[in-house]
């Protein structure tokens, strides 16, 4: 069960532990909710992306939303733990799926910017079911990484 559903999430660096149906009077749809860790001895800090030892247990339960399966919203569900970072002090680790600070997977997260690409932000939102503005977000973040990540054109450009 475990390596059919990390093929299925695209996420490496993830244990899966546990996958359920969540349905209850304050959801307004059923969720697939897939409970994952981050393997033994991937602890890293957040902020600065060293590997730390941990400090504890973290303060609760983390979710983040990812690429829908057919008509069933997924959320992994994850218990992060907290690193002790000489530099950045003490912060959640990092997670292999999911950006710093974001409550989306980083395949939602490009899955909604390549969408911006071809649709305006309203029907990208209505689409993914996010907030009008989170779509906006997420395409930006999408964009600031990808230019960071992306040489410029520029570069060794001498005259034209």
């Amino acid at each position: 069960m475990n390596s059919i559903f990390k093929q299925l999430l695209n996420v490496k660096g993830m244990v899966v532990e546990n996958v359920c149906i969540v349905d209850g009077p304050m959801r307004p749809e059923p969720v697939l909710e897939v409970r994952v860790r981050p393997r033994a001895g991937m602890l890293r800090c957040s902020r600065c992306g060293r590997k730390r030892r941990g400090y504890d247990r973290g303060g609760g339960v983390r979710r983040w939303r990812h690429q829908d399966f057919g008509c069933w919203r997924v959320e992994l569900v994850a218990m992060m733990p907290r690193v002790d970072c000489p530099k950045c002090g003490v912060v959640v680790a990092s997670v292999p799926w999911a950006e710093p600070g974001s409550r989306f997977t980083r395949d939602f997260e490009a899955e909604c910017a390549w969408l911006m690409t071809v649709a305006n932000q309203k029907t990208v939102s209505g689409f993914l079911h996010v907030a009008w503005r989170t779509a906006g977000q997420i395409a930006r973040r999408v964009a600031g990484r990808l230019r960071a990540s992306a040489p410029s054109p520029f570069d060794g450009l001498t005259s034209i």
